[in-house]
């Protein structure tokens, strides 16, 4: 498959896993930074709505990027092994700053403009801190019922 094929079926197989959990989901016509948006709009509560930003991944990598830090509310939706057993990751964006290597906010790859930090394949020590945000499905709920509550905190 190419890339744009891997990422068509990494991000169905999350849209299905999102699906089965009981959340609804949307697509924003336009690619803006926003690949999904998950909502609830379940009879007697207020609508809630959260942006997800989409990684896909044929093996284990990560990339954060600074400029998701502007969504306010942002969730990374994170899936390793896209092609046979998918894997699903979510979190927020402070949660994504403590991902990243000491020092490495300091670099050149991080502060110029477009600044992000990669790993095409996951350490061992990263794959560690990522099984706390594997399967974050009541997390996501808290979030999204937390989202239409005046200065709701990430987290």
């Amino acid at each position: 498959m190419d890339k744009q094929q891997i990422e068509l079926v990494g991000t169905a197989a999350l849209t299905m896993a999102l699906i089965s959990e009981g959340f609804e989901i949307a697509h924003p016509i336009r690619d803006h930074g926003i690949d999904l948006i998950v909502f609830s709009d379940s009879p007697h509560q207020p609508f809630a709505a959260l942006p997800i930003q989409v990684k896909i991944h044929t093996g284990a990598g990560l990339m954060i990027q600074r400029k998701y830090e502007k969504f306010e509310g942002l969730v990374y939706g994170v899936v390793w092994h896209a092609e046979q057993d998918p894997r699903f990751f979510l979190f927020d964006y402070p949660e994504a700053m403590t991902l990243l290597p000491e020092g490495c906010t300091n670099t050149e790859c991080w502060t110029r403009p477009d600044g992000h930090w990669t790993w095409t394949a996951a350490p061992m020590n990263l794959q560690i801190k990522m099984k706390l945000f594997e399967n974050r499905w009541d997390w996501l709920r808290a979030k999204l019922a937390g989202s239409h509550e005046p200065n709701a905190q990430s987290g």
